[in-house]
């Protein structure tokens, strides 16, 4: 079972649930994701979802669904300290293992992650930052898997500035990011700002923010920010971007930025920063938690402090004139022509190393063949303990106990165990989630409707 955001939502858990969902659909493992959203169960694609509760974030599903439907695994694609602290432990005690692929987005690690990450029998961290972290405060059974871009979706394409209304002798830079958290995580202030400081020297600039620019969901209002460096956003229409924008323009988006900037304080992983890449726009970003490990092609921008956080750890105070200098650096290349030259293959290259085919072939099939092997053992032996045990009890309590002839009457099993109902250990009854089985049960929990297709055009305003 997969516990993300449903395969059809077009945010970045949304896009994860579908490339790994996906391939190991493919592989033969049967899996239903497990929302984190309130919807009706629904097959999408082949991939049936069911929904996970009244709670928040579909906490309810985790320790109910495994009840109804037999489940080897849970992977869990999301933050896991809004979960119970035992939450490991629960599962485990449904028989069921826990996988969480754990966003790590402070340095260091926060308690509450740790303390929870403890209960885990497979922790998972989705970024070489992640990983140091699990393996310096002693989770030593951690494994690595990142996130992937299908970088044959993603890829370097004829430029067209149009898209946002601008001609070619303007210099595009752009933000693909989520305005939500009033903390500031992603930063919006620090870029906003090297950005601002920058387009003062250079008026043939644009700043494109792919987010919704006012406090409606919870963030920054981005205009007021940008009025107080004198410039204004280029923003997608609000409709628009509130429907959903197909996955083709947002590569022509990508294809025309000349480079991508996100001055965040901390991120889990941070796809946009691949999938700028992947299309040969280079990026500039905080060389802090999972950035710092996610530049191929561009600049890492230092950072001149920390701030404390809720979680009791740190996010970064990235330094905005370092990143005012990057710009223009950047800028320079452009103007002279050679940055595409300088920088497209070079992002292109680093890209391709978190293709999703890649990243399936190289970290996740391997570890689900592993913990298949682990979960099947463990299972086998507590049914060879169970049979075991049922032919202790039946053999001996009846010897002198009225039994004619010192007869033994027969146990209620069959000395197998769990294993007595006469299916083998391979054999299935019901919907069972397997992941590693070579063969998939017909039953399928009642589903809705599939959901309609993406729009098509893109109106940007300023």
């Amino acid at each position: 079972m997969w516990h993300s955001a449903p395969a059809f939502y077009p945010t970045g858990y949304g896009v994860q649930t579908a490339g790994f969902v996906t391939r190991m659909i493919d592989d033969g493992h049967e899996v239903v994701v497990l929302t984190t959203t309130q919807q009706p169960g629904i097959t999408w694609n082949g991939i049936t979802h069911v929904p996970g509760g009244n709670a928040k974030y579909g906490a309810d599903g985790l320790l109910e669904w495994p009840k109804r439907v037999k489940t080897d695994i849970m992977l869990t694609l999301f933050d896991i300290w809004i979960f119970p602290e035992d939450i490991g432990k629960k599962i485990a005690a449904l028989g069921t293992a826990w996988a969480p692929i754990c966003p790590i987005d402070h340095d260091p690690i926060p308690p509450t992650i740790l303390e929870r990450l403890k209960g885990a029998q497979y922790p998972i961290a989705m970024s070489p930052h992640g990983f140091r972290e699990m393996q310096r405060v002693g989770i030593t059974n951690a494994t690595y898997i990142p996130h992937g871009v299908d970088t044959q979706v993603f890829r370097p394409r004829q430029p067209d500035k149009g898209l946002f209304r601008v001609n070619n002798e303007t210099f595009v830079v752009g933000i693909i990011a989520t305005n939500m958290e009033p903390l500031d995580r992603k930063g919006w202030y620090p870029t906003l700002a090297a950005f601002g400081k920058f387009h003062a020297k250079h008026p043939d600039s644009i700043l494109y923010v792919h987010a919704t620019a006012g406090r409606e969901d919870g963030g920054y209002d981005l205009m007021r920010i940008a009025e107080s460096f004198n410039f204004k956003l280029h923003v997608p229409d609000p409709w628009t971007l509130t429907a959903g924008i197909p996955v083709l323009k947002m590569v022509e988006l990508y294809n025309s930025m000349d480079v991508m900037l996100l001055l965040t304080r901390g991120e889990g992983f941070c796809v946009p920063l691949i999938e700028a890449q992947a299309c040969g726009t280079p990026v500039i970003t905080t060389d802090f938690t999972a950035p710092a490990d996610l530049v191929g092609a561009g600049w890492k921008i230092p950072i001149t402090g920390t701030r404390y956080t809720l979680m009791n750890s740190f996010w970064a105070e990235p330094d905005i004139d370092a990143g005012t200098r990057a710009l223009e650096q950047c800028y320079q290349l452009w103007r002279a022509g050679e940055l595409r030259e300088e920088m497209q293959q070079k992002a292109r290259n680093f890209a391709k190393t978190f293709d999703f085919d890649l990243v399936y072939k190289t970290y996740m099939r391997p570890f689900l063949e592993k913990a298949e092997t682990e979960i099947r053992e463990k299972q086998n032996a507590a049914k060879t303990a169970q049979g075991d045990d049922g032919v202790r009890q039946a053999a001996s309590p009846e010897q002198g106990r009225g039994v004619p002839g010192g007869q033994q009457r027969p146990s209620k099993g069959n000395g197998r165990g769990s294993g007595g109902n006469g299916h083998s250990s391979g054999k299935r009854r019901g919907h069972r989630i397997r992941p590693g089985s070579r063969s998939r049960d017909k039953g399928q929990v009642q589903v809705g409707p599939e959901c309609e297709g993406d729009r098509e055009t893109v109106p940007v305003t300023q």
